[in-house]
């Protein structure tokens, strides 16, 4: 009876039975579908992603508003793709409100909101949140960096750290974005129902996370190759424009100006090595006193020296860790900054060392090893330039000066003679002419030798250069002869000029192996124009002077306008 009784009550179930699992399986069926299109979507949605630009393209075809606009446009592009992401996982889960994706920032240790979506026009998203790690729910699943589901928010007195307020959420599932061990940030999906979420749902999120992560991935090397075809079009500026111009001052400042394009200084300086490498030279400053430029000190100390000595480039940060200022410059120096980040980068050629390339900065940590990677190569353009730059000053300066000398010789003189002489029919300032020979010169070469009479010389030509100003051009015209010209000087004012060259040559004898050597020099002063008004005979004049000097007795300066003819004939 109680058989028959169960049987009845249990035959109904037994009916509706396989109808009941058809429909599960069916059910079932359709949830996998959803899912399989929803990775569909996702993987398409992926495979759009445009390839990354060219490393080559040159950035001088981009204006640095153009560069600005482009990065903002792909900023826009990442931001849409993220949005179709997040519209996906809406779509796969019917009870779903939102789908929230956080980036982490390392260097603050927290969490931003950089997309969200939702069924409803009000999102109830806080877009200013700053998530720390640890702190609240979403800061406590990302401390554990696993994939988390509650299915009762409300039993939390707080509200999600991602939300305003306006609204809140019942259920919430999050997945950590990871990339390999480096955790990047969650995908959160909400939703106003409790327990709205699945075993399956969390599946199809961690993998809705990877290709999160690949997105980020392709923009962040989009951006890297962006900024690398920055910098490499920067060095290829500055390639170009240092070989612009031969010019040692030229390259020195198109190198302090055209660097900031690759990094960010608030100080710049550019020192050349003297031969020997025990001492140096401010070149090139920028972002500090430019009355540093041309001064010169010992390597004796510092970081500087240190850069010098080891050839390494040098990477500072935070040089106040002992509670005191790091010595970079070395006594003697007078640049006085107290940086809390600084670079140092060698410029050689081969062993030989050019000089070195300071950058300092304010912030700690300016500089990284992208920065010394990159400036290292600019700095053996760099080194090369200057080299460059330096030999061709050099064989420029051979070829207007006196090799034993080092004054102008007697074709650089013929050449400034002539610009002043043409300068001279645009603005009429007198100028003059001293010729001066040596005194019994060939006695002295009889005498003591050839050697002591090319000291004999060189000790003049220092007098000469020490006594005039620089704006007066002082040349060996030839043998023990030497000629000056006086800018902006009239007649009287160069007699006094040439006594007292006299007087300071007289009272100047040459040491020589122990003993002294006692010179005279004689001098004869033309000037222009009260002498002459042409070139030739301005020479002729100062000549015809001298040699009454030297006819009158030697040591002694004459005017030409005081010339008499028993003073000029030969006796």
């Amino acid at each position: 009876m109680r058989i028959l009784a169960l049987s009845i009550l249990f035959l109904p179930l037994l009916i509706l039975a396989p109808v009941i699992v058809k429909r599960f399986l069916r059910s079932a069926r359709r949830e996998g579908e959803a899912l399989r299109n929803a990775l569909d979507r996702i993987e398409s949605n992926v495979a759009s992603l445009e390839p990354p630009p060219e490393i080559h393209r040159k950035a001088d075809y981009l204006s640095e508003e153009e560069s600005r606009n482009d990065a903002l446009a792909s900023v826009e592009k990442m931001g849409e793709h993220l949005e179709n992401i997040l519209l996906v996982i809406l779509a796969s889960h019917p009870q779903a409100f939102r789908s929230v994706v956080l980036f982490y920032d390392p260097n603050r240790e927290r969490l931003w909101v950089r997309g969200a979506v939702g069924k409803e026009t009000e999102l109830g998203i806080d877009w200013q949140a700053s998530i720390r790690i640890g702190g609240g729910v979403v800061g406590w699943i990302a401390k554990e960096r696993r994939t988390v589901c509650i299915t009762d928010l409300l039993s939390q007195k707080k509200k999600l750290e991602y939300e305003d307020g306006s609204v809140r959420a019942r259920s919430l599932l999050v997945a950590p974005i990871l990339n390999g061990d480096v955790f990047e940030g969650l995908l959160c999906v909400d939703s106003l129902s409790e327990g709205a979420f699945s075993s399956q749902n969390e599946r199809l999120i961690q993998l809705i996370a990877r290709q999160v992560l690949t997105i980020l991935q392709y923009y962040r090397e989009r951006k890297r190759m962006r900024e690398q075809t920055r910098e490499y079009s920067a060095l290829w500026e500055i390639s170009v424009n240092l070989g612009s111009k031969i010019d040692l001052t030229h390259r020195l400042e198109t190198t302090v100006s055209s660097v900031r394009k690759i990094v960010d200084y608030d100080q710049c300086f550019i020192f050349l090595v003297e031969s020997g490498e025990r001492r140096m030279t401010v070149k090139a400053a920028r972002g500090y006193d430019a009355g540093v430029i041309g001064q010169t000190f010992s390597l004796t100390n510092g970081l500087l020296s240190l850069i010098v000595k080891n050839r390494h480039p040098l990477v500072f940060s935070q040089p106040y860790s002992d509670g005191s200022p790091a010595k970079i410059f070395p006594d003697g120096c007078d640049i006085r900054i107290d940086p809390h980040s600084f670079l140092g980068l060698p410029m050689m050629i081969e062993e030989r060392m050019i000089g070195v390339m300071l950058f300092t900065s304010d912030r700690e940590n300016a500089f990284d090893l992208c920065d010394r990677r990159l400036l290292s190569i600019m700095c053996n353009h760099v080194a090369i330039s200057i080299a460059e730059a330096q030999a061709h000053a050099l064989v420029e300066k051979l070829a207007v000066t006196d090799g034993l000398t080092g004054v102008f010789n007697h074709r650089r003189f013929q050449e400034r003679l002539l610009e002043e002489v043409i300068r001279f029919g645009r603005h009429p300032d007198p100028f003059s002419l001293l010729m001066i020979d040596i005194d019994y010169f060939k006695r002295i070469n009889d005498t003591y030798g050839h050697p002591a009479g090319d000291a004999v010389i060189k000790m003049i030509a220092k007098v000469l250069v020490k006594q005039v100003r620089k704006l007066d051009v002082v040349a060996r015209y030839g043998g023990e002869e030497f000629v000056i010209m006086l800018l902006k000087t009239d007649a009287r004012q160069a007699f006094q000029m040439a006594e007292r060259i006299r007087k300071a040559v007289e009272s100047s004898p040459i040491r020589w192996q122990g003993g002294k050597i006692s010179v005279t020099i004689s001098v004869g002063v033309a000037s222009q124009p009260e002498d002459t008004s042409r070139r030739d005979e301005l020479i002729a004049f100062a000549d015809r002077a001298l040699y009454a000097a030297k006819r009158t007795g030697r040591n002694r300066s004459v005017l030409y306008q005081n010339l008499t003819q028993d003073m000029y004939e030969v006796g």
